[in-house]
């Protein structure tokens, strides 16, 4: 399928830095294939997969790949079957309130963040977020 291509495409090339990838009808099954590449590739800042088939389950496989990946500073996910969440950790500070995200939107907020240890503010008030949420973001 076409996520496995770009799978294989992202672990052979290092120079690409943004990749949009939205309204393709890729599933979780391809995000999760995009994210084991992501355990490899060193270059890609920037990726958008916002309007595909992507759902909760891929999202939490998908953060698994983004706790090794430490290059990878913009993601949308925006417009799937999942949390609308579009994080930038490129800046110091993020402003996440009523995005109506769940456990599974801060879980991935969470691994965005240890990966980058400049953001000193971050603002996640007015979601759905449980303990479970919550002790994501402590960690």
């Amino acid at each position: 399928d076409g996520a496995a291509a770009i799978s294989e495409c992202l672990k052979k090339n290092n120079t690409l830095q943004e990749l949009k990838i939205s309204e393709n009808d890729i599933t979780s099954s391809g995000l999760i294939k995009i994210g084991e590449a992501l355990r490899i590739n060193t270059s890609l800042q920037i990726l958008d997969v916002s309007y595909n088939e992507i759902s909760d389950d891929g999202v939490f496989a998908f953060s698994k790949s983004l706790k090794i990946n430490n290059t990878l500073k913009k993601l949308s996910l925006s417009w799937n079957s999942v949390d609308r969440i579009v994080v930038d950790v490129t800046n110091q500070s993020l402003n996440m309130s009523t995005k109506q995200f769940g456990d599974i939107g801060i879980i991935v907020i969470s691994s965005l963040l240890h990966c980058n240890t400049n953001v000193y503010k971050l603002d996640i008030s007015c979601n759905k977020i449980s303990d479970v949420g919550a002790a994501a973001i402590s960690e």
